[in-house]
């Protein structure tokens, strides 16, 4: 009950924050959206304009990163007193959830344009579009939804990375793996937001570079210590995965594993694999980045989002069906375990939407790593208050060194903007 009670708690107030978030007001003045007594009687009003870095941050952002902080989080909380067997089942029904989720947000998006600054685009105006105006605005007539299938191949490199982490899981255990795959979606997203790696050279305005890249460092570091953690009952060869979650969750993780002495072929295959991982993770944004930067797609965040989402569980259920005919029709399910899976869904797409608004407010060079770093400190707090799963003396030093350093580098990130 006390659980329960907490996670509500948890899931109402970032809810109430995130809805003020969207005011009307506040995204029209993020994307500088003329007003439309000042547009022409004689002429169309022109599409909402992309936020650009030079432009400074909103501090709309930062709430969007401690929402998603703090919902990546707490997200596997709700199956957290559940077998999930190999977590194959509960990757589908939680990725389920999430395309519903997107699913709601299309629709509001559809029934309140405002959102995203696109009330005036039609009516007396409509036939006056250019081909230009359309595609940022994302939609060809008032009765249309946005739909952006390269934005579906962010969704898909994620699932893809989600699904590598069960063999890599099985040949080189939880903790080494989650640092690797960790340390390479942070480094990989920072930089793709820095250097611009996959949008043609156009990378984030910083004001202050070194201090971004100490902060990243020691964003890396601390990642590195939440691994060091023992959750209580753990052993040197045995450390289940819901419990290792409360202290390190920063990405799905689907299989309760018992960590093998591989051989020494496997192990090198099972760190090739999660650096692979972080890479697709690293990545989640980038269609969405480059068909932004280029001037190809809409200009604002919220229009990615159902087809992100989509390509996540298009993807999620293509695996699910290949798990399947490699388990000869036979694959573990936990009936008790759809509702809490849906519920973990619907959290973590609460959060990857705070996350895609992020960006968009701070840029993906700052927003990247201080949410990559936020649910380690949050898990830990589930583990320490919660469900008692961590205590000794050398586990509390370690977690507040670790959670110290993620601070300091979240400061130096939040201050290099």
């Amino acid at each position: 009950m006390r659980g329960s009670k907490t996670t509500i708690l948890l899931l109402g107030l970032p809810l109430a924050v995130a809805l003020s978030a969207l005011k009307p007001d506040s995204v029209e003045s993020q994307l500088n959206i003329p007003s439309p007594k000042s547009a022409s009687a004689d002429e169309p009003p022109a599409p909402p304009a992309a936020p650009t870095d030079d432009d400074g941050t909103s501090p709309w952002g930062y709430v969007e990163v401690l929402i998603a902080s703090v919902f990546f989080g707490s997200n596997f909380v709700p199956v957290k007193r559940y077998e999930t067997y190999d977590g194959m089942f509960y990757q589908w029904v939680m990725c389920s959830a999430i395309w519903m989720t997107g699913l709601f947000i299309q629709l509001l998006i559809f029934a309140w344009p405002s959102l995203v600054g696109d009330e005036d685009n039609w009516g007396a105006h409509s036939e006056a579009m250019t081909p230009e105006q359309m595609i940022h605005s994302g939609r060809p007539d008032p009765y249309s939804v946005k739909f952006v299938p390269m934005a579906c191949l962010g969704g898909a490199l994620w699932a893809t990375g989600n699904t590598l982490s069960v063999p890599v899981i099985n040949m080189i255990g939880l903790s080494l793996g989650l640092l690797i795959w960790g340390s390479a979606n942070m480094l990989m997203g920072w930089a793709s937001g820095v250097f611009g790696l996959v949008t043609n050279g156009h990378g984030d305005h910083l004001d202050n570079p070194t201090l971004n890249y100490v902060g990243v460092g020691l964003a890396v570091v601390a990642l590195g210590m939440y691994t060091q953690i023992k959750a209580n009952g753990d052993d040197e060869t045995v450390q289940p995965v819901n419990e290792a979650r409360s202290a390190t969750a920063l990405d799905d993780v689907l299989l309760d594993p018992a960590p093998s002495k591989a051989k020494s072929g496997s192990r090198v295959l099972g760190i090739v694999m999660a650096v692979v991982a972080g890479v697709l993770f690293g990545n989640t944004f980038s269609p969405p980045d480059w068909i932004k930067k280029n001037d190809h797609g809409p200009a604002y965040d919220l229009d990615y989002i159902f087809s992100h989402f989509t390509g996540i569980f298009a993807t999620s259920t293509f695996w699910f069906i290949c798990y399947c005919a490699y388990m000869r029709g036979s694959p573990m399910i936990n009936n008790r375990l759809v509702l809490p899976a849906m519920l973990s869904g619907v959290m973590w797409a609460i959060a990857q939407t705070m996350w895609f608004l992020a960006n968009g407010a701070l840029s993906v060079s700052v927003a990247f790593p201080l949410i990559t770093s936020g649910p380690g400190i949050i898990s830990a707090m589930w583990g320490v208050f919660v469900f008692g799963e961590i205590s000794g003396c050398r586990n509390y030093g370690v977690l507040c060194l670790a959670i110290a350093t993620a601070l300091t580098g979240c400061i130096l990130i939040g201050m290099s903007k």
